[in-house]
């Protein structure tokens, strides 16, 4: 059930969807970054349990017809990485939850401890399409400073791309920036794994402009590559990705519930960014106006309509970014009309 704990809708929010985003917002939409939660599966006394209110499909299809109401939603529902999660006992949930919705989606929570047999066994008996893997499960204990196999290991990179898995990972270092992740990726997709197909979450962790403009023009080059759009309230990056790359190998994604979820954004300082939830900075008054902060997901939406218009795409295009694209590569009977 959707409650004020999982978003607290208000009418700045309301107004900016009538005016900015309502026209704008395709009919149907494929959200290929969407999580659920269940407060049971994470282990009493750790620092994740019960922080955010339980979510399970009933509840994100809740708040996407809030905040995009009239729209026909299916989704890409992804792990949701937490320490201390039971990881079988969180893809049985997701497996169980999904089951009335056919033209759905999901990659397995995956960690490093978890065995080629058991990613196989999901995929092949509980119908999961890829992996969910997270930098906070490296072995290396550094989640800031690991390298891809530090968190998806040689093994389930084996099987996976023996399998043609998709891989949703949100990239460590600098994001695609980063030299080392771009070697790597260059060594996967073109050698070693050219099974795996690859989504690199939130623009290939590009929340400022300069990871996405030092590493689009080797990104583009590779095979097997896409991105999904969660949680970038930076116009810049959508600026150049939407300029650069090949706009069907961008798929919507919103990362809700409660990493959107917030009024305020994911905020560029220089070369770094920061989560800013203007409800909880006291000097923030905003009396020079008579409007107030909207929720993250419209910033993002907002950043996306606004680098659409600079990079001059077409409606279909956008039909594509939203929709289409994953309806297409993610083989989902989904017809038109």
């Amino acid at each position: 059930m959707l409650t004020k704990e999982h978003i607290d809708y208000r009418e700045d929010d309301k107004e900016i969807w009538e005016s900015e985003l309502e026209s704008w917002v395709p009919q149907r939409v494929y959200d290929c970054h969407m999580h659920m939660l269940d407060n049971s599966l994470i282990a009493e006394g750790t620092k994740y349990r019960d922080l955010y209110p339980d979510t399970d499909f009933e509840t994100v299809k809740a708040w996407h017809n809030l905040v995009m109401p009239g729209r026909e939603t299916h989704f890409l529902m992804l792990g949701r990485p937490a320490t201390g999660t039971d990881v079988y006992g969180h893809n049985t949930f997701m497996h169980r939850e999904m089951q009335s919705d056919p033209l759905s989606r999901r990659n397995r929570l995956t960690m490093p401890s978890d065995t080629p047999e058991e990613i196989e066994r999901d995929v092949k008996e509980r119908g999961f399409i890829g992996l969910k893997v997270y930098r906070f499960y490296s072995v290396t204990g550094d989640m800031k400073d690991c390298r891809i196999h530090e968190f998806l290991p040689h093994e389930q990179m084996e099987v996976a791309s023996e399998l043609g898995l998709w891989v949703t990972m949100h990239l460590s270092r600098a994001g695609g920036g980063d030299e080392e992740n771009l070697r790597d990726l260059e060594e996967y997709t073109t050698k070693r794994y050219p099974g795996i197909r690859w989504i690199l979450a939130h623009c290939a962790r590009s929340f400022v402009y300069w990871q996405m403009e030092y590493g689009i023009g080797r990104l583009k080059q590779m095979p097997n590559i896409w991105y999904d759009t969660s949680a970038v309230t930076d116009v810049r990056p959508f600026i150049t990705l939407f300029r650069e790359e090949n706009h069907r190998r961008i798929f919507y994604g919103t990362d809700g519930i409660e990493s959107v979820s917030f009024h305020g954004s994911y905020t560029a300082f220089g070369k770094t960014h920061q989560m800013v939830e203007t409800d909880k900075v006291p000097y923030l008054h905003f009396d020079h106006s008579d409007y107030r902060p909207v929720i993250c997901l419209y910033e993002q939406l907002l950043a996306m309509k606004q680098a659409a218009a600079i990079a001059e795409l077409s409606r279909d295009q956008i039909e594509d970014i939203f929709w289409r694209n994953a309806v297409q590569e993610l083989g989902i009977d989904w017809p038109e009309g």
